[in-house]
């Protein structure tokens, strides 16, 4: 005699194994979806990555581009100039950075950036014609150049304190720290040869101005002005407009900001390149 379930009871009971099944199903797929992860990790993408199969890349700064280059060729990378640089720590065609960095563990096949040095940066001689001696100077300073000696001459066409004449021509290429000397005008020359009024006038334009006129400087004479610029004319031996002709020599009095010893108040002369006391 077949027993009969009420069809309640079968519902129920269908439902709990569904589930079950479900439920077996979920882990079943879980179990396979860890295995696959660790295949991944530990074997497919190892073999697909060549994990492991690494290399120390060699260190080619401070090579000749060249020879790094060669030497990253046998060592199976690929190396390629990135950039090419002025330096001036590095010759011209000397590798100075490359990337990745020195001793890195890398793949074979690798690209290799290398940056290249191309030697000193070069510097053009400005343009000083025309500017003041401390301006042509500034100028210099810039280009990394240096102002070496002064020179001073008298111009119908410049006036008085400018530059009329420098030892390298403007645009020339040079070197770091080349010295450039500078002719400076001394105004217009004047009809007949005259003693110039020199008094506030520094020392070195002094003794150019004489030398222009071709009248010898005598004795010079020291005297404290500590607020004054060391080196200024205070004073001449003979009036401006005197014939330079008729005079054989000038002494000065020139401002010092050195207080003179304790044991003499009396000012320094130097006279014929010899240092003595004033009488």
């Amino acid at each position: 005699m077949e027993s009969k379930i009420p069809s309640g009871r079968k519902i129920s009971l269908y439902k709990r194994i569904f589930t079950r099944k479900n439920i077996f199903i979920a882990l079943i797929l879980l179990i396979i979806f860890l295995v696959i992860s660790l295949l991944m990790d530990f074997i497919i993408m190892p073999w697909y990555t060549k994990h492991g199969d690494e290399y120390e890349l060699p260190d080619v700064t401070d090579q000749r581009v060249e020879d790094a280059m060669q030497i990253l060729d046998e060592a199976e990378f690929k190396p390629l100039i990135q950039d090419s640089v002025y330096d001036e720590q590095f010759p011209p065609g000397t590798v100075i950075q490359q990337n990745p960095l020195p001793f890195s563990q890398v793949k074979k096949g690798r690209r290799v950036y290398l940056i290249v040095s191309i030697g000193e940066k070069p510097r053009y001689i400005p343009q000083l014609i025309g500017l003041t001696p401390q301006d042509a100077e500034f100028r210099l300073k810039e280009q990394s150049l240096r102002l070496n000696q002064v020179f001073y001459e008298f111009s119908d066409f410049y006036p008085r304190g400018v530059v009329i004449n420098q030892s390298i021509p403007a645009g020339e290429i040079v070197k770091k720290n080349q010295r450039v000397n500078i002719t400076v005008s001394l105004g217009v020359a004047p009809t007949s040869l005259e003693i110039p009024n020199l008094v506030g006038k520094s020392l070195e334009t002094a003794e150019k101005e004489l030398e222009a006129i071709n009248v010898r400087l005598g004795s010079i004479k020291y005297a404290y002005r500590p607020k004054l610029v060391p080196g200024t004319i205070l004073r001449q031996s003979l009036s401006p407009g005197t014939n330079a002709a008729k005079v054989d020599s000038l002494n000065l009095l020139v401002s010092t900001d050195q207080p003179p010893p304790e044991e003499s108040k009396e000012d320094t002369v130097i006279h014929n390149g010899e240092h003595k006391n004033a009488q």
